[in-house]
């Protein structure tokens, strides 16, 4: 795994943004948390992650328009984004297309794949 890779995870659940940390770290990759929607734009723009994953169903500034907000940052606009939420798939299928963003994962695919997944999302980024 390419340890020069970072990626920015923005989730409320502490829990999860623990355990996806951990995942990703454990294979080398370079991770960073923030546990709220608000000023995530202003942290992202500080660190300059490779990828961002974000949760959905965040309280006050949801993950859809927290989307919105990265893809008109100057700054932001062409960082990959992709979904994390437990939704039902389909509609992240729908919502992902929608916004214009890399892709989703479902929070029940944590798992040993999971920076597998992550990485291959990056991959086609790069390839775009």
């Amino acid at each position: 795994m390419d340890p020069q890779k970072t990626i920015l995870i923005i989730d409320d659940d502490t829990v999860i943004l623990d355990t996806a940390r951990r995942l990703l770290e454990r294979d080398g990759l370079r991770v960073l948390v923030y546990s709220e929607g608000f000023n995530a734009t202003n942290f992202a723009a500080q660190h300059r992650p490779d990828l961002v994953l974000m949760d959905v169903n965040m309280p006050f500034l949801s993950g859809d328009t927290l989307a919105g907000v990265f893809k008109r940052h100057a700054e932001l606009g062409a960082v990959p984004l992709l979904l994390f939420s437990s939704n039902e798939e389909g509609e992240l299928r729908r919502m992902a297309r929608d916004l214009g963003v890399l892709g989703y994962i479902s929070k029940s695919d944590m798992g040993d794949g999971f920076s597998r997944r992550i990485l291959s999302f990056l991959s086609s980024a790069v390839a775009r």
